[in-house]
């Protein structure tokens, strides 16, 4: 196999790979993929149908994500990414596996090695909880908001567009000139969320803007498939009381009406995000594994 780096320039030609997600993780996406590209230092190979990414993965170690085609993939499909690691010196591993895909691959290694790690759980909640926030272990969110609405009466929520996006790419700016020596993955993520922008409709995500008095207090970014609808990047101005809050409860009816749930990704292990997701009560936590073929 030759593997290439993977580019900005590559998404319309790897598009038809990520256009079904069964196992609803966010490594499987348009988004979640080309975003991290550069993080993970990201390669791609295409092989009889398949695409095969290469990254250097959380662990530090060359790794694959599981091979992306045709839905009944034989052992003849991991065989080629085995061969390769004999060939190069590396070791024959897999990363964002997901449960479904993990059961499958053992029925092929019975003897692999997995391992998985609570920072990368994927939070996946019920579309209509979000757009609703109905219920008592919903009052503390819907209390934010009552305290949003009484302090802000001139707010408003925009999709983002050609007319506006000056606005937002304005916006995630600010965080991007912040850089956070302690988090390189979210300095990657601020300055990724301007790109994206520059290239709104090669990337195909839509995104969504909280205004009050007509100044941008928060902003999201994301893309549906299939059943689910992934918020890939999502920030607000906690100087405004509430305004996480709403972002999430408008973005949530704006861009999820006609689907089942909504990914809110990973935490990365940080405690108040870990806090701030569990609080809106996922309906699963989809965990993601790595793997050693024996």
């Amino acid at each position: 196999m030759q593997f290439q780096k993977l580019e900005l320039g590559h998404i319309d030609r790897l598009r038809p790979y990520f256009t079904q997600n069964n196992c609803r993780i966010c490594d499987c996406t348009i988004g979640g993929t080309f975003i991290w590209r550069d993080f993970f230092q990201t390669e791609f190979a295409l092989e009889e149908d398949y695409l095969y990414l290469k990254a250097v993965y959380l662990t530090d170690d060359i790794a694959f994500t599981p091979p992306r085609g045709p839905e009944c993939a034989d052992k003849a499909v991991y065989e080629r990414l085995v061969d390769y690691c004999g060939l190069t010196g590396c070791t024959p591993r897999l990363c964002a596996v997901s449960t479904p895909r993990l059961e499958k691959i053992l029925a092929l290694y019975p003897n692999a090695k997995t391992a998985t790690d609570r920072a990368w759980s994927d939070y996946l909640y019920a579309s209509e909880d979000l757009k609703g926030l109905a219920g008592r272990k919903y009052s503390g969110q819907r209390n934010h908001i009552n305290k949003f609405l009484k302090a802000y009466d001139n707010w408003t929520f925009e999709e983002v567009g050609p007319a506006n996006i000056g606005e937002m790419s304005a916006f995630f700016h600010k965080y991007a000139a912040q850089p956070d020596s302690d988090y390189p993955a979210l300095d990657e993520c601020n300055h990724k969320s301007l790109e994206v922008l520059d290239h709104l409709d090669q990337y195909g995500l839509v995104g969504g803007m909280l205004k009050v008095s007509g100044s941008v207090i928060g902003a999201a970014l994301g893309e549906t498939v299939g059943d689910t609808h992934f918020v890939h990047i999502e920030k607000a101005d906690t100087d405004y009381l509430g305004a996480y809050q709403m972002l999430v409860n408008q973005y949530a009816k704006v861009f999820a009406q006609d689907v089942a749930f909504i990914n809110r990704e990973e935490d990365d292990g940080v405690e108040g995000l870990r806090k701030s997701k569990l609080s809106y009560h996922p309906v699963q936590l989809l965990d993601k594994y790595v793997v050693e073929l024996a």
